[in-house]
């Protein structure tokens, strides 16, 4: 028999993905309704495009897909007319991307969701395209043709029409863009009327803020302006908030709403409710309770995905070892052992020289673990250009990592890693006070 099943779970509840945009998601998601309906507030009511920003593993992801399926039950249950229904992935961006591609993917979606949400929308009085035509044009090895304002199905068509044969996906990239827009446009005449929401997740891939604005930018009078699509952007680090300051994104994107870790008094609750979500026996037993897992969350800084992450290794460790005969009382203190034990290895393994550098690390932790190169004389250095040596020696041992930028330097560009974390636990003689 497969381990959570064995142990009383349908799966683990220490999953280190997003939530699910479903009903289970929604019984998964904890500490977050202050922010739930500040970005809902934003999708119903703003024409901007709302921006999320935080750390990596803050959980923006899951705040999003559960918004965008509570948004979308409200209009299956007739609660609302506004028909806000978000795509089922989000868009990842890279310094590959351009604009071009991203906009096809993202009306290939569009056209998808369509087909998809078509008796969803008629049904809530939406003037929806035909579907066997959306499914025939998707699927169609020719094209029509004509001039730059040629499309199919009859919309923005014009007298001159010709046939050829398709390479791309059903579409020509005009005809492609002004059917689909066309059929947005016809389908969400008004704001109120609703949207597909689009997200792109994970901007801070991109690197700089300067090659995000520069993607952004390159998007504004496409489909970042067009009617029957609401943006949500995410990012960490300060990327959105650097990127959206651009004078051309003005009157686009939102002031960033800022996620901040989940509070001491609901962080116990995350793995309470996963436990209950998952339990498929009485007698289930739980590697890791919720005070034990509010521990792991307090040893790595209050980051939520690092702690599952750690809680689902222990879990495998312990039930690789035999300990579960012991009870969850017992396992409780094995966990504690097994960080510190891992604490001790990851700082032990630690090869940095010289005393400037752990000094930069002790002063980064209790700072919060996260720093700009403008930090510097925090640090005690005259100028960046002292500390970065000393930055590069902590990142050649994968206690920090960095993004700096030198046009960036009110983002929070260098941060400690989970290892880090561990090895700052060591050194602090496994307190978790400064």
């Amino acid at each position: 028999m497969a381990m959570w099943p064995e142990l009383g779970f349908q799966q683990s509840p220490y999953a280190t993905g997003p939530v699910p945009a479903t009903e289970e998601g929604e019984n998964l998601f904890v500490g977050r309704e202050a922010n739930a309906k500040r970005l809902a507030n934003r999708l119903r009511s703003s024409e901007l495009h709302p921006t999320i920003e935080g750390d990596n593993g803050v959980g923006k992801t899951s705040l999003v897909a559960v918004v965008g399926y509570r948004l979308r039950r409200d209009y299956e249950r007739g609660d609302t007319g506004q028909a806000l229904i978000p795509l089922p992935a989000p868009f990842q961006l890279t310094q590959k991307s351009d604009a071009a591609a991203l906009e096809r993917k993202v009306l290939l979606a569009v056209a998808s969701a369509m087909i998809e949400n078509h008796d969803l929308l008629k049904n809530g009085g939406h003037n929806v395209p035909d579907v066997s035509q959306v499914k025939r044009w998707l699927e169609s090895p020719i094209v029509a043709g004509g001039g730059l304002g040629a499309s199919v199905l009859g919309v923005g068509a014009n007298a001159t029409r010709s046939v050829a044969v398709n390479t791309g996906a059903g579409f020509n990239e005009e005809g492609l863009r002004s059917t689909v827009f066309g059929w947005l446009e016809q389908c969400f005449p008004t704001p109120q009327s609703g949207a597909f929401i689009c997200v792109i997740d994970n901007l801070e891939l991109l690197e700089t803020s300067k090659d995000a604005r520069a993607l952004l930018e390159s998007m504004r009078d496409g489909v970042l302006s067009q009617r029957g699509l609401k943006w949500v952007l995410c990012g960490a680090r300060g990327i959105v908030r650097t990127s959206a300051s651009s004078p051309r994104l003005e009157g686009r994107l939102s002031e960033p709403l800022e996620l901040h870790p989940i509070e001491d008094s609901e962080i116990s609750n995350v793995v309470a409710r996963r436990l209950d979500q998952y339990r498929i026996a009485d007698t289930a037993i739980a590697p890791v309770g919720p005070e034990s897992f509010k521990f792991i969350y307090d040893v790595l800084n209050r980051n939520l995905r690092n702690a599952l992450g750690y809680s689902e290794d222990f879990a495998l460790w312990a039930y690789e070892e035999g300990y579960f005969e012991q009870g969850e009382p017992a396992l409780g203190e094995l966990l504690r052992e097994w960080i510190k034990r891992r604490a001790d290895r990851s700082n032990e393994d630690t090869k940095l020289t010289g005393t400037r550098a752990w000094e930069v690390f002790d002063a980064l932790a209790i700072k919060g673990g996260s720093c700009s190169p403008g930090d510097y004389e925090e640090f005690g250095f005259n100028n960046p250009q002292a500390m970065v040596p000393h930055i590069r020696s902590l990142e050649d041992v994968n206690l920090v990592i960095s993004s700096a930028s030198e046009e960036d330097r009110r983002r929070k560009t260098i941060e400690m890693t989970p290892r880090g974390w561990l090895v700052r636990y060591a050194r602090n003689g496994y307190s978790l006070s400064e």
